[in-house]
């Protein structure tokens, strides 16, 4: 059973990632064109040229990058809101609330847009997470009858 001041510091834990969920989406730096860039300059520093036919694929590896971010930041979400209401179920559903607004409030920032493709990438993260969460916590109890 936890305690009321463990589900506070989860709680505490729900409120600061959906603040920082709001900064990625608020910030220029977060943009597809800056972690294009940022990608860029990774491939460039580890020997890969722009001129590299690995580059030309830029898009392709900004696209995957972009949305396993999605997938990982939504998932700590679910997971933060799991441990703070104790329900998978209510922790989905938090998350797909924070997903959608997610992409409303995206859609009044410059250089972005809002994607409903977004809110369903969010959404694998967050089933993965819980998931195997669940998974996780039958073998640990099952180990712990045995």
């Amino acid at each position: 059973m936890m305690t009321k001041t463990n589900r506070m510091i989860w709680w505490g834990l729900v409120v600061a990632w959906c603040a920082l969920i709001y900064y990625f989406t608020e910030s220029p730096l977060f943009t597809g064109e800056q972690t294009a860039q940022w990608i860029r300059r990774f491939l460039e520093y580890v020997g890969i040229h722009t001129n590299h036919p690995v580059s030309d694929g830029l898009f392709s590896w900004n696209l995957i990058v972009r949305k396993c971010a999605h997938m990982t930041v939504f998932g700590m979400f679910a997971f933060f809101a799991w441990k703070a209401t104790a329900s998978y179920r209510v922790a989905w559903l938090l998350t797909l609330f924070c997903a959608m607004f997610d992409e409303w409030h995206q859609s009044f920032q410059p250089k972005r847009k809002a994607l409903f493709s977004d809110v369903i990438i969010d959404m694998i993260g967050a089933t993965i997470v819980i998931g195997a969460t669940i998974v996780l916590w039958m073998v640990w109890k099952a180990n712990k009858r045995a």
